[in-house]
């Protein structure tokens, strides 16, 4: 599983940078009577901590299902945990959210998109903020794990550690590779939705029904990971509808409706075997169950969403709390919506924490969980090789398992708290600590970029026909590369070094690229 952001661009005058910040539910404008041409500011509070919820749940979820034992001959042996419990199947249908963060994607790439378009910047512009938002921190931890994991090479630390570290690593990059690929491909999108919406969804759940329908009855391996570049499509475009349903009433029994038949195709195709009842294996690759449990999602979000941003709108709170209606005292019109102002506060706080350091902390928390799994193994390790008698009576056997238990024996399910609580409180300072490191700003990456091509036409020999990329060919290229390398750090790995250096090369070779497009007008930033 893993998401961030397909964000709208920053508002004028802001800053352009990775902080994510103005990575939250795109700024909507006032709608008018044509809502698909017009976009605006307007934070939706709602949607920006369902958002960061839905990476929670996946640093929770990961946390949880890694770990290690100390094998019988002293070597510490990762594993993964949970997976064939009782009951992880019926759970994971509450805890797979990767088409809820897909939905709000969608949704805040469409009104992001209208409003790049509104106030007349084209493809490049909306492109070159989202490019640089995932490149950068990515850049960064590809750089700083690799090293990690070369200097514990250097340390003695077995090849397989390693290269299991090195894939553990990588495993939320997926989310990444495929969101910057819907992120790039959104004014495309958002343009048959525009000219045929029900037409457009219909295409794409038809590809997805006949690729199912072809692996399942041929059997053939790796059919199904077409799917790829077609389920999350589709469930893009469910936040596309979204965010036209935003404009238009629908009727709470229509959208219970429309739930109840979702879960109830979706429950019946389990049933009959067409798909796992477990969601996680039906992400991988993705199937038309995550369609429908991404429509489900839809209504759950179409139901609550508004009644969330009440509760979580300070200002409207605020306002509340001035009224006095009737006769009613003043104290106690005022301490009806206090608690709800102060709660509302709490969330605020939270929502701007998210929003500031979600992509990093989702990016970081599996270097965090090996980290901590490898320290874990040393001690238990080191234990083993002292005659603990000595400090304590108890084998040390009985020690070892202490410090890394049987996977889901009682004593590991006690210590699944801490465990988690260590995870997301060390990945938290990681993701402020990550985001504090100093990286080239868009024009000193545009002037590498002017640099280099100036280098280039001096070394050709003279008359050599040097013909300039146009802003659409160079924004090609800069997706492109981007995705090359991010696909290198997750199929490949980034150990031995030399995969850290060519994911990296890419990944800098995208953003110097991308600096070059012709930028709104607004000051670049980190």
């Amino acid at each position: 599983m893993t998401l961030m952001l397909n964000d709208p661009a920053p508002p004028a005058g802001t800053e352009v940078g990775r902080t994510p910040e103005s990575a939250v539910a795109p700024p909507a404008e006032p709608r008018t009577r044509e809502p698909r041409t017009a976009a605006a500011p307007h934070r939706d509070q709602a949607i920006d901590l369902i958002r960061f919820g839905c990476l929670v749940v996946v640093v929770i979820l990961h946390s949880m299902m890694s770990a290690a034992v100390l094998g019988p001959d002293g070597r510490v042996a990762p594993t993964v945990a949970l997976s064939t419990t009782a009951g992880f199947a019926a759970a994971s249908w509450f805890f797979q959210v990767m088409p809820l963060f897909f939905i709000i994607g969608g949704y805040a790439g469409i009104t992001g998109w209208r409003r790049t378009r509104a106030r007349g910047g084209i493809w490049t512009d909306y492109l070159r903020a989202r490019l640089r938002r995932l490149a950068v921190p990515t850049a960064v931890l590809v750089v700083i794990a690799g090293i990690g994991l070369s200097a514990a090479a250097d340390m003695g630390v077995s090849s397989e550690l390693i290269a299991e570290a090195s894939r553990r690593i990588g495993q939320p990059l997926w989310f990444l590779a495929v969101y910057l690929g819907l992120s790039s491909l959104v004014p495309v999108a958002v343009h048959f939705h525009e000219r045929a919406p029900r037409r457009s969804l219909a295409v794409l759940a038809g590809v997805v029904i006949a690729v199912d329908v072809l692996s399942g009855t041929t059997r053939i391996a790796g059919l199904g990971y077409l799917n790829f570049v077609v389920v999350w499509p589709l469930i893009q475009q469910l936040g596309f509808f979204f965010a036209d349903a935003s404009d238009r009433p629908i009727s709470r029994p229509a959208v219970w409706t429309a739930l109840a038949a979702a879960l109830g195709l979706l429950g019946g195709l389990v049933a009959a075997g067409v798909y796992s009842p477990n969601m996680l294996v039906n992400l991988n690759p993705p199937t038309g169950a995550l369609v429908l449990l991404g429509v489900a999602q839809l209504c759950v979000l179409h139901l609550f969403h508004a009644r969330l941003n009440q509760v979580l709108n300070v200002d409207q709170l605020s306002a509340e709390s001035t009224m006095v209606p009737g006769e009613a005292p003043a104290a106690l019109a005022e301490a009806a919506p206090s608690s709800r102002i102060l709660t509302a506060q709490f969330w605020a706080r939270v929502i701007a924490w998210g929003n500031s350091y979600g992509m990093q902390v989702y990016l970081w928390h599996m270097s965090v969980v090996i980290v901590l799994i490898g320290a874990l193994g040393w001690l238990a390790q080191t234990v083993v090789g002292f005659p603990t008698r000595i400090l304590l009576d108890l084998p040390t056997g009985t020690v070892a398992e202490f410090i890394l238990p049987e996977i889901e024996s009682g004593w590991w399910w006690a210590t699944r708290l801490p465990w988690l609580l260590a995870v997301m409180g060390l990945s938290a300072l990681v993701a402020m600590a990550a985001e504090r490191i100093p990286f080239p700003s868009e024009q000193r990456l545009a002037a590498v970029g002017r640099s280099l091509s100036a280098l280039v036409r001096a070394v050709l020999p003279q008359g050599f026909p040097v013909q300039a990329f146009s802003s659409r060919a160079r924004a090609i290229v800069a997706v492109g590369a981007a995705t090359m390398g991010i696909a290198i750090a997750l199929l490949v790995g980034i150990a031995p070094m030399i995969w850290t250096v060519v994911a990296a090369g890419l990944l800098m070779g995208s953003l110097i690229l991308s600096a070059g497009l012709t930028p709104l007008r607004q000051p670049a930033g980190r």
